[in-house]
């Protein structure tokens, strides 16, 4: 599988090597447009998709914090690039953003310390 985000400081960053089993989770979203609704009459539906965007769940195993820090960044810019192959097959890339990112301290002594991420990636 194939789940890279762009940074400028650090090219492609490989997700997949730092997410726990089975902590890259998708969905599909439709958007529809304003004529999308149900008829009273005979609650039959109508659909009017303008678009689908898609959105990764992400869930890394505790990782150093040199590496958490470097997945923030990727996260940070407004819109960012990914690559994945997670929808059809072949790798497609999508400009993104994230919401929110959160951080659950494992280990942390001193110096040294494991994190857990958990953040959206949403299509933008």
């Amino acid at each position: 599988m194939v789940f890279d985000i762009y940074s400028p400081v650090y090219g492609w960053v490989d997700i997949t090597k730092y997410t726990e089993w089975q902590g890259i989770g998708g969905s599909r979203n439709d958007v529809d447009g304003s004529n999308a609704g149900r008829v009273i009459q005979d609650a039959l539906l109508y659909r009017e998709r303008l678009a689908t965007k898609y959105k990764w769940n992400i869930t890394t195993y505790p990782i150093p914090m040199d590496v958490a820090n470097m997945i923030e960044s990727c996260l940070m810019p407004e819109y960012f690039q990914i690559r994945t192959d997670y929808y059809g097959g072949s790798v497609t890339t999508y400009q993104c953003y994230s919401n929110n990112v959160t951080k659950a301290y494992i280990i942390n002594k001193g110096d040294y310390a494991l994190v857990k991420l958990s953040f959206p990636i949403v299509q933008r």
